[in-house]
């Protein structure tokens, strides 16, 4: 197995244990152009709130430099719990309202299981 380099500053809050399995989320939203700015905005306030929670490691928004009508999401969490409750919380339910009100052409994300690492 490679060995494995952590550095505290990559985690907001303890660094988790390496035997356990982290859960991974990749997605992608494809939005109509008219709606990219508002989809931004709401995508940075649930950036910034989900980055607050118990047992979120990573939680980003960015634009896809070849589709500015495409914005990559990907997530990092320490438990099964953790991503539940985040399912749970009262800026989820916003973004969620919010996206309902503008057209996303196509979603899809992703889970996936994370049971090993290594810097490439």
């Amino acid at each position: 197995m490679d060995s494995l380099v952590l550095d505290p500053g990559d985690f907001p809050g303890p660094i988790p244990s390496l035997s356990m399995s982290l859960i991974a989320i990749i997605g992608q939203f494809d939005v109509h152009p008219e709606d990219a700015t508002a989809v931004g905005d709401l995508m940075r306030t649930m950036m910034i709130e989900t980055q607050k929670e118990k047992g979120c490691l990573h939680y980003a928004f960015s634009t896809d430099l070849a589709n500015l009508n495409r914005f990559q999401l990907s997530e990092l969490w320490e438990s099964d719990d953790a991503l539940a409750a985040h399912f749970r919380t009262a800026h989820m339910a916003t973004f969620r309202a919010g996206l309902a009100q503008l057209r996303i052409h196509e979603r899809t994300v992703r889970r996936y299981n994370a049971s090993d690492r290594a810097d490439l």
